[in-house]
């Protein structure tokens, strides 16, 4: 059986190589890479429903590897990137996609084939079991007519084993007379035993009484000293419990204390990095850092970065990688000449690119930071003045120490 098994799949396995060999060109003649996966999704639906997943596990499990890897080459090949590649690139990673789907459609066929194969092997087991238990029955049949014949040759032995238990019968009443008498006496000599010995428990009963009064009086003062040990311990208890309340008290304020004096700390040391960036102001307010930069010192007339305002923020590329974990906001702002529209416009403008760059050219992820455009709606000095309007004329970087 082992031999015609290793038979088997030795021709299974040529069959797949030989399948491996032609399948992806006949198929890149004939299916794209989407129906080619949908056609390896319904074989490896149809190998499930064969009972795969449980009877060829193995191929099951590699049909839908290979599938995954065919999903994923697919969607690799939707990207972006992919949509610029030269034909001959794009006609690669079809190919890949066709070779993926189509093994992940030859391992779910696999598994469906083993799979109907183990099912059949068992149907032909359970019909072999049926016809042994039809002969089991033959035999036992046969059985119960020597047994019947037996039973009519122990029916005759049993007559005459009744007439000898008659007999029997017979000298047992004798020896039950003889044996009743016995007990008669032996009823009257336990009468007397009983007498005595309901006598001596009589005395035994009062010994106990005056036994219990004893041991109730003894029980009665360990109770009373129990009771005085019993208040002596709650008393104490409370004690111990007030006692650990202060002290779980004074833990709490120490390290809230603690907490407090490690965020101080934590914020000087990023004051102090902060203020290593050139050209800007560095101040800590309600829980965050702020770092304010003059427009003049970033942008260029055309609200560029200009090379002194990419020195700058390469500064602040470095303050946020030495901090990974502090998310930041970048808020641009303008002075109060011309629109609202245009400089809310100009002020979003400024803030994004602000945020690109350190994205970009500090790999600093984008998710860590969000950017928004106020405006002339929050000055720091007069809109009156050039001078009060170039300090307007700026973009906060606010840092969240999470404090």
């Amino acid at each position: 059986m082992d031999a015609k098994k290793r038979r088997s799949r030795k021709i299974l396995s040529l069959l797949f190589l030989g399948l491996i060999a032609f399948f992806p060109i006949a198929v890149l003649a004939e299916e794209t890479p989407a129906s080619s996966i949908e056609a390896a999704q319904a074989a490896i639906e149809q190998a499930r429903k064969a009972g795969a997943e449980q009877k060829a596990g193995d191929d099951y499990a590699a049909a839908k590897s290979w599938l995954s890897q065919a999903e994923k080459a697919y969607d690799s090949a939707k990207s972006l990137i992919s949509m610029i590649s030269t034909p001959g690139m794009k006609r690669a990673r079809e190919e890949e996609i066709l070779y993926l789907a189509t093994m992940a459609r030859l391992k779910a066929l696999t598994a469906e084939t083993r799979a109907k194969r183990q099912t059949t092997e068992a149907e032909l087991k359970d019909v072999r079991k049926d016809l042994a238990d039809y002969s089991g029955a033959i035999a036992l049949l046969k059985e119960k007519l020597a047994e019947a014949q037996k039973a009519r040759e122990v029916q005759a032995r049993a007559e005459s084993e009744r007439r000898q238990l008659e007999e029997t019968q017979q000298k047992a009443a004798q020896i039950e007379a003889q044996k009743r008498k016995e007990l008669e006496e032996v009823q009257r000599k336990a009468a007397e035993f009983e007498a005595l010995k309901q006598k001596e428990l009589q005395e035994a009963r009062l010994k106990a009484a005056k036994l219990a009064a004893d041991r109730e009086q003894e029980a009665a003062e360990a109770k009373a000293k129990e009771a005085q040990l019993a208040a002596q311990r709650a008393k104490e208890e409370v004690e111990m419990k007030a006692r650990e309340e202060r002290l779980s008290t004074e833990k709490q304020k120490l390290a809230v204390m603690q907490a407090k004096l490690e965020a101080l700390e934590r914020e000087k040391a990023m004051i102090a990095a902060a203020g290593k960036i050139p050209k800007a102001a560095v101040k800590a307010e309600n829980g965050k850092i702020i770092i304010t930069v003059l427009a003049i010192n970033l942008f260029t007339r055309a609200d560029e970065l200009g090379p002194a305002g990419k020195e700058i923020l390469e500064g602040v590329g470095n303050f946020l990688k030495a901090y990974p974990n502090n998310k930041a906001l970048v808020q641009g702002h303008t002075d109060s000449t011309g629109t609202q529209a245009a400089n809310q416009a100009v002020s979003e403008k400024r803030a994004q690119r602000v945020r690109e760059y350190l994205a970009a050219y500090q790999n600093v992820s984008l998710g860590r930071i969000m950017a928004e455009g106020v405006g002339p709606s929050k000055p720091v000095a007069t809109n009156a003045s050039e001078a009060g309007r170039a300090l307007n004329r700026r973009v906060e970087i606010h840092v969240f120490t999470g404090e």
